[in-house]
């Protein structure tokens, strides 16, 4: 994963929790979610949650690989789209990459391609 494609409702996710702060429950599934599906490892899922005050890493572990498809009905999740985030107070300070997608995933898409140099850069409308 590119950590400089993540878009910044992710980054500050990430900086909030090394920070000690809470992030609710959409907020670490977001996380979870997003990072799952740009192919970070579960371990790293996992440690990147350590810093929270109410961190259990028996029940961080079930939650990864439950969103992962590894547990409960095997159902693999995928990040919300930005107007659930907006909705649950997720979505931080939004840039013009931002403007152009509907899901976290599509701006990490589109970033990496900018940053990487690979396949067609998409520009803002």
């Amino acid at each position: 994963p590119l950590p400089e494609a993540m878009p910044p409702c992710v980054r500050h996710l990430i900086d909030s929790l090394d920070e000690g702060k809470n992030v609710q429950h959409m907020g670490r599934f977001t996380l979870a979610s997003f990072l799952l599906n740009i192919g970070t490892g579960e371990e790293d899922i996992v440690r990147l949650f350590k810093p929270a005050t109410d961190f259990s890493e028996r029940m961080t572990r079930y939650q990864v690989e439950h969103i992962g498809g590894k547990r409960g009905g095997r159902t693999k999740y995928t990040c919300p789209m930005c107007t659930t985030l907006k909705t649950h107070g997720v979505c931080y300070k939004p840039d013009e990459i931002c403007e152009t997608i509907r899901n976290p995933l599509s701006y990490y898409k589109a970033k990496s391609r900018t940053l990487t140099g690979k396949g067609p850069k998409r520009e803002p409308n």
